[in-house]
Parts: structure tokens; C-alpha cells; sequence
């Protein structure tokens, strides 16, 4: 019977798995933080047992990122609001915190995330370090908004980063955990804001003729394209109660915009597919963990381009597949790694059920974007290797020195991260 470690930091390992069933592991020992200190001791102890280390949020992502044979550091007791500074607008929590938490924090303080994603369920160190974003054509992912963090290093040390780390703190930004244990993070807030949402359904010829407009127009659209007449209800979209242009019950686009109205003012009148509240209220979705998800970016200019493709497949060698394309443009940033790294990006997410045959549908799609340098949402499933990353990223060469230089050893490495970074 495998026994604690001598400094009670190390538990034996327990069965973990992520939010679709799909990932699970026992490691050989499970350790359940609740300070900086016991962190440390967690990678000390796990360097003299020779045991690498990988941590978990929410155990939000699809692939293979958390599980290891070694250490695994769940961080779901470590979740509290370290320091809130109002008027800067910047929030400091430790790396536990789910997103939803967060916001509605903020809401109580008087700010409002920049922009966030349609689930608001992951922890939000973990949406940062795989760049998980929004949308919005001005609106960049959410590790944008990481502007500090504290980690504990390979070697067990803490080390404060920020913006002063120059290239360092960029590729940190979205560096899937590689860096270090991330023990906390500083975001920068904006002041507190409503939305006003208008949903409605159109055919997808419409959405596409009408779509630079649309996104010219709002602070964010994006939308949904419905393959098949059951495809709403997979993702409990609204179907029959919003507004219709459609001049067909399938092949259509459900579509959303979104548009900030600060709080001191009122709420406007309120119509069919239309809602108005608080930004931590209107931006999450409920979704059922029903599905296997690709998501990959674009780069701007070529979406339609690429859209048109995929659509092409699901219409000629996919009937069966009615799972909504998610479609939404992000601005670019200054990360290495992030899928809008240097370039703005428009990402299509594809879906399937929890089926064999869906990773067939779903390498088609694959197939697809590469041929449009699509990029991965590290968060969800991909086909990446280390030829195509390099040919993808200018900076995935640097990426890997700098990964190198911060742990030599790869004590924060799994499999599945070993095969594309070492």
C-alpha cells in the first residue's frame, strides 16, 4: 500500500477526471494545496521522489494536458480573492478560482471582466494558459488580461512575473501550465457594465453577406451555424423563442450581438430574443458535456473562405452530423502561443457526439483548417505536432527555449505536452 510522504504534502494518488468523462487518470500521489508554502514543498518533495507534476483547474479542457504518473496538484481548495485594488481595477486570485466566481466578485466591487467566454465554469488560471477567449473583432482572448503572476518554479522557489519580464512574461501568458505551478494571478478589470443581447435566426446566406457589418456594428457578434433542424437543442440554444429571417428550418445561423451599457444607465425595453442584464450574467451558456469539440482560428481575412469548406463537408459527407459550428472573430495579441498570436483570428469550433465515428468527421475538418493555418484553442481537442506548430507559430522555437530555460528537467511536462515542447 503506497504510503504519504514524509512532509504530509503528497496524499496517494486519486481518480481524476476531466469535465467530459474523456481524460482520467491515478497518479501516483495527489496533493491538495491550500497555501504558497505547501506548493513549494509539493514541487521539493515531488523533485527528491523524481516525480514530474501537472495541476488542474476545473478540469475544463479536452485533451491529455493534466494527466501524469507523478504528481498531480488539484487546486480546487486554493480559490480565494488575494487583493482587490479599485482603483486601478485590478483583482489578484489564487489559482482555484472559477470564473464565475470571479465575476460575480467583481460585479460586488464594481468591475467587469474586459471580456469573457460563453462558459463560465473553468478556473481562470486555467482559461488563460490555454487561451481560452470570447469574441469580439476589438476584444482579444482572456490572457490578455493577465497582468501578473506568481509561481512556484521547478526548483520549488516562488518567482513573481509581470509585463517587466519582457518576452518571458508573453510566452508565460499562454504556456498551458509549463512554466511553473501558478500560485497567483493579477488581472486588469474594466468599470462594472450590462449587456444588451439580441438573438435571432437567419439563413446562412444572410449571415455571411451580412457578417462584416455585423461585426463593424457590435462590441460582439458571433454565431451559431445549424446544420440540421435538431442542432439548437444540443447546445440549448433558444430555437423557436427567438425572431426568424430563416427561410428554412435547418442550414441556418442562430446569431448573437452584444453591446455594453454602463450601469448608471436604464435598461432598455426588452423584446422577443432580446436580454439585458449584468456582463457576468449575459455572457455564460449552459451547455451538456454531450460532445468532442475541435476549436481552431482562422486567420481573419480567410474565414468565409474556410467556413464555405467546412460547411461543404458536413452538407456532402456528414448528413448525420448536426452538432452547431460555433463561429466567432478575436483580435490578436502579443503571446507566443495563444491562436491569435500576431494576427487576428475568426475560430470555428466543431463538434460531435461522444462517439467513435466522430474523430473521423472531426479529422476532416482537421484537414480543412490546416489548409488555412488554422490554430489550436489549447483547451480543446487537436492534431498538432511538432512540425506543424512550428510552421504555424513564428515564435514556437523561442517558446520551446524559453520552456527549456524556466524547466530544464521537465518536471511540468506530461506526455502528451512532452511530444510538442520538449
Amino acid at each position: 500500500m503506497l504510503s504519504v510522504d514524509k512532509t504530509g504534502v503528497l496524499q496517494p494518488g486519486k481518480l481524476w477526471w476531466n469535465w467530459f468523462g474523456e481524460q482520467y487518470f491515478v497518479p501516483r500521489y495527489t496533493a491538495r494545496p491550500t497555501s504558497e508554502e505547501e506548493v513549494c514543498a509539493i514541487v521539493r518533495e515531488a523533485r527528491k521522489l523524481g516525480l514530474p507534476i501537472r495541476a488542474s483547474g476545473a478540469g475544463h479542457s479536452n485533451p491529455a494536458i493534466v494527466p501524469t504518473p507523478g504528481v498531480h496538484v488539484d487546486f480546487d481548495d486554493f480559490n480565494q480573492v488575494v487583493a482587490v485594488d479599485k482603483e486601478k481595477l485590478q483583482v489578484t486570485v489564487r489559482p482555484g478560482m472559477r470564473i464565475s466566481a470571479l465575476t460575480k466578485y467583481l460585479r460586488e466591487q464594481g468591475m467587469s471582466l474586459n471580456n469573457q467566454g460563453d462558459i463560465d465554469r473553468q478556473a481562470v488560471i486555467g482559461a488563460m494558459m490555454t487561451g481560452t477567449h470570447g469574441a469580439g473583432k476589438k476584444l482579444p482572448c482572456l490572457s490578455a488580461q493577465l497582468i501578473g503572476a506568481r509561481i512556484v518554479t521547478a526548483e520549488g522557489e516562488l518567482r513573481d512575473l509581470s509585463p517587466a519580464d519582457g518576452e518571458l512574461f508573453k510566452a508565460f501568458r499562454t504556456s498551458i501550465g509549463m512554466f511553473g505551478l501558478v500560485v497567483s494571478v493579477t488581472l486588469q478589470a474594466v468599470p462594472s457594465y450590462n449587456i444588451y443581447k439580441r438573438s435571432w435566426n437567419t439563413d446562412a446566406e444572410d449571415c455571411l453577406a451580412n457578417l462584416h457589418e455585423l461585426l463593424d456594428a457590435n462590441r460582439t457578434f458571433w454565431f451559431f451555424w445549424l446544420p440540421r433542424k435538431e442542432s439548437a437543442d444540443l447546445y440549448e440554444l433558444p430555437g423557436g423563442k427567438v425572431p426568424s429571417k430563416a427561410t428554412r428550418d435547418y442550414d441556418i445561423c442562430h446569431m448573437r450581438t452584444y453591446n455594453a451599457v454602463p450601469v448608471a444607465e436604464p435598461a432598455p425595453e426588452i423584446g422577443p430574443g432580446e436580454e439585458f442584464d449584468h456582463s457576468s450574467i449575459i455572457y455564460p451558456n449552459d451547455y451538456i458535456p454531450n460532445f468532442r469539440e475541435i476549436e481552431y482560428a482562422v486567420p481573419f481575412g480567410r474565414f468565409e473562405e474556410c467556413f464555405a469548406e467546412v460547411r461543404h463537408m458536413f452538407k456532402t459527407k456528414y448528413p448525420e452530423a448536426i452538432y452547431p459550428v460555433e463561429c466567432r472573430a478575436v483580435k490578436g495579441d502579443d503571446t507566443y502561443l495563444s491562436a491569435y498570436s500576431e494576427r487576428d483570428g475568426y475560430a470555428l469550433s466543431i463538434s460531435g457526439p461522444l462517439e467513435e465515428w466522430t474523430w473521423g468527421m472531426l479529422r476532416d475538418a482537421d484537414a480543412i483548417l490546416d489548409r488555412y493555418d488554422a490554430r489550436p484553442h489549447w483547451g480543446k481537442h487537436h492534431f498538432m505536432t511538432p512540425e506543424r506548430l512550428e510552421r504555424i507559430y513564428p515564435r514556437y522555437d523561442a517558446f520551446r527555449k524559453l520552456r527549456r530555460e524556466m524547466d530544464p528537467d521537465g518536471v511540468f511536462l506530461n506526455d502528451h505536452l512532452r511530444m510538442l515542447f520538449a
